[in-house]
């Protein structure tokens, strides 16, 4: 109120004073004038009066002031972003923004006010405001988080009350203004984080965080991993500090897990293999995945370890296997023929020469069935380790088979090749003359050899290993215990090879040829599901001839590629034939020869035998060997692929006796292993055979591939087969290979297989 305004009571008091004062002065002083008097009075009252005029209209303009601001302020408070109510001490509303009706779900026609507000929040809500709102000595403003705001149909969202008392002077003065944040978003937000708290904190994996190249977190499981006891011994070191020197590549661990740290900054996730060191100091293998985490504008490498130290060692154990003999530890004939190719490439690059023993252990068949499998298993393992003994670092002794050995001896010198080879033969003889004490037993032993030079006896692997062999095959004529250089006119096997190669084209011409067909049974089901084309060869002059006899030269001759063809067809023909005849699920299972892939024909052979005989492809299984996988892989991987894609099933023929390489497994997408029937035969009286089998069984498993042991030849090798997880069993216990026709018969007198 402006300085100038009075109380308009006091001020019509003192007038109506002044007149009676005046009055009174008329009665006592009759007869005195008095119009001096009155005309003071007059002027003191239009004094009074211009002063309430002007009070007057400074208080309309102060009531056009207040209209202003309560005008502005209703203006503001409606198009506040943000719900708002003012509310009394009690809680009830006297305003309400229009937010508050559009966020509450209500139309903008239905008032707030006249009601509670704590109508709009849940019980425990209620509980925290109500001693805010009665709360009026404090004067300064606060905020209740995570209040439940009831919207719509009685749901319930988190929400920030803002809490602000207003001055008593103000318009709303006493009262109390409540500002809504809807937190939503952020309690989701702040769930998330908890989640991914709990997650990294609980988790079995062990994990960490690192921020600025150094530990920021860290969980129990990671703690457990490097065996430490508190996070503290781990947090805020570098990955390098846990770490050896170098890295299994020789790589300095520093240096590489700097650039590991660029590189997944720049791709958002690696994995990788890395060597730590535990508290206690010792080493470990662990894959570790890293992904970045984006956090309050940070880049976090959230890391996730296990630990492949075992996993490690049973890969290192399975590719040991799948390289070596069981028996002897000796490289086996895949790793001999590998090394052998890498010395002659050797060879041929700086012009020196080498040579190719091939070994036979005499009489080992006799001492076999004379004093058993135990006795001639160790004496294999005695002539191995009397063979090592004469080896230098850089020659290779591998077995190729039962009682037949390889030998490469590369960088010989090429002036005194011959005298140092008849030195090194002879030594090798004089080894395997002293007896072996095996059982109680002194058995004597001998050995033939045959020795083929490169390059004059042949400029590959394979030429090398047939005319060494060759030369084996006149040691052993010759009596035993001695060797035998190669020599053109040795080469009988070459004049057989023509001879048969000749033959094996007038087949052809002639349809000479026969499939023969042999069931595969499922073990737990013990139903036929498949059946496997055998091919025969019906000679004129020698009757019924086994693939042993004739494939050999097939495959060196290329006639592989017409005979396989033919097998191909014959085989989805007659698979379509048995299907109309009503055994529509049986599997028709084909051999697929390397040579038939290196013609890059196959592929149009598969799909024309297919349409040519109508047969479902799903119901055809073609059997790789290990080698055609290994072969010139992006052209092998785009067939197989497209094979694939029709619903071809592909599984590895004799797994285990080639390289039986995890990766290719993995990268070729096949649907079964058949197990070499090598491993079968003695399955039930030799633990490493077992071992072997268990491992082909359970590799097929961790990849979800089915397993087939061939060569099944009684029941109890059936049974250990189930026992250990086998899927399929083939072999002479159900049936021996049949021609089509007794085969239709078998199918029809075993429906179901007791």
């Amino acid at each position: 109120m402006s300085p100038r305004q009075v109380n308009l009571t006091a001020l019509r008091e003192r007038a109506e004073q002044a007149i009676a004062d005046s009055e009174a002065k008329l009665l006592d002083h009759a007869g005195q004038t008095v119009e001096t008097e009155f005309h003071h009075l007059v002027e003191e009252l239009h004094i009074y009066q211009t002063e309430l005029e002007i009070q007057n209209e400074e208080l309309v303009q102060a009531q056009s002031t207040i209209a202003l601001a309560l005008e502005k302020y209703r203006m503001l408070f409606d198009h506040l972003p943000l719900p708002g109510f003012v509310v009394d001490a009690t809680g009830f509303i006297k305003e309400a923004n229009s937010q508050a009706c559009d966020f509450l779900g209500l139309s903008r026609n239905v008032s707030l006010q006249r009601g509670s507000v704590f109508q709009f929040f849940d019980f425990d809500s209620r509980m925290k405001l109500v001693p805010v709102l009665k709360d009026k000595l404090r004067q300064e403003p606060q905020t209740l988080e995570f209040l439940g705001v009831y919207i719509g149909d009685a749901q319930t969202i988190p929400c920030d009350v803002h809490v602000m008392h207003l001055s008593a002077k103000s318009v709303h003065g006493g009262q109390t203004l409540l500002i809504l944040l809807d937190r939503t978003a952020d309690l989701a937000l702040h769930e998330s984080e908890e989640r991914f708290r709990k997650l990294f904190e609980d988790t079995h994996l062990a994990n960490t965080l690192i921020e600025d190249g150094r530990f920021v977190a860290v969980n129990k499981a990671a703690l457990r991993m490097l065996r430490m006891n508190r996070p503290d011994q781990l947090l805020g070191l570098t990955p390098d500090t846990i770490s050896p020197p170098l890295q299994p590549d020789g790589q300095p661990s520093a240096e590489k897990a700097a650039e590991l740290i660029r590189t997944v900054t720049q791709q958002g996730s690696i994995d990788f293999e890395w060597e730590h060191i535990r508290a206690d100091g010792e080493r470990f293998l662990a894959q570790v995945s890293v992904t970045v985490i984006r956090y309050h504008n940070k880049d976090l490498l959230h890391n996730v370890w296990h630990d492949i130290t075992e996993q490690k060692k049973t890969r290192q154990q399975i590719e040991h296997m799948a390289f070596h003999d069981s028996l002897t530890g000796l490289p086996n004939r895949v790793l001999g023929h590998d090394r052998l190719q890498h010395a002659v490439a050797t060879a041929s690059q700086h012009h020196s020469g080498l040579a190719v023993l091939c070994l036979d252990l005499n009489k080992f068949k006799y001492i076999n069935d004379t004093h058993g499998h135990v006795v001639g298993d160790l004496l294999l393992k005695g002539v191995a380790l009397r063979l090592t003994r004469h080896l230098r670092a850089e020659d290779t002794l591998c077995r190729l088979s039962a009682d037949a050995f390889m030998m490469v001896l590369p960088e010989v010198q090429s002036q005194h090749l011959v005298s140092q080879v008849v030195s090194a033969c002879e030594r090798l003889l004089a080894s395997l003359a002293e007896p072996f004490e095996l059982e109680g037993l002194q058995l004597l032993t001998s050995i033939s050899i045959g020795v083929a030079i490169y390059p004059q006896d042949g400029s590959d692997s394979e030429t090398l290993i047939r005319h060494s062999d060759t030369a084996l095959f006149e040691a052993k004529k010759a009596g035993h215990h001695t060797y035998r250089f190669f020599e053109p006119q040795m080469n009988a096997v070459l004049s057989r090879f023509v001879k048969t190669r000749a033959a094996l084209q007038s087949a052809l011409e002639h349809q000479e040829f026969e499939l023969y067909y042999q069931p595969q049974v499922d073990l737990r089901r013990r139903r036929v599901v498949g059946v496997e084309s055998l091919i025969r060869w019906r000679r004129p002059d020698a009757g019924l001839t086994l693939p042993d006899a004739f494939i050999d030269v097939a495959e060196e001759s290329g006639l592989i590629v017409p005979i396989g063809r033919w097998v191909l067809h014959e085989a989805c023909r007659q698979a379509a034939a048995w299907h109309a005849a009503g055994w529509t699920n049986l599997v028709m299972a084909v051999n697929l020869s390397a040579v038939q892939f290196r013609q890059r024909q196959v592929s149009l052979d598969v799909v024309a035998a297919l349409e040519d005989s109508g047969l479902d492809p799903t119901c055809l299984d073609l059997e790789l060997t290990e080698s055609i996988l290994l072969q010139n892989e992006t052209a092998v991987l785009d067939t197989v692929a497209a094979w694939k894609a029709r619903g071809i099933q592909l599984s590895i023929d004799d797994f285990g006796t080639g390289y039986s390489s995890l990766a290719y497994l993995k990268r070729f997408k096949v649907d079964k292993l058949k197990i070499d029937r090598s491993f079968i035969i003695n399955l039930l009286i030799n633990e490493e055979d077992r071992a072997i089998v268990q491992a082909i069984i359970q590799i097929a498993r961790s990849l979800n591939l089915r397993t087939i042991a061939e060569g099944v030849e009684d029941a109890l090798m059936a049974d250990q087969l189930k026992i250990m997880g086998c899927d399929e069993i083939q072999g002479y216990l159900y049936s021996k290979p049949l021609p089509a026709a007794a085969f239709e018969q078998w199918l029809d007198n075993h429906r179901s297989i007791g």
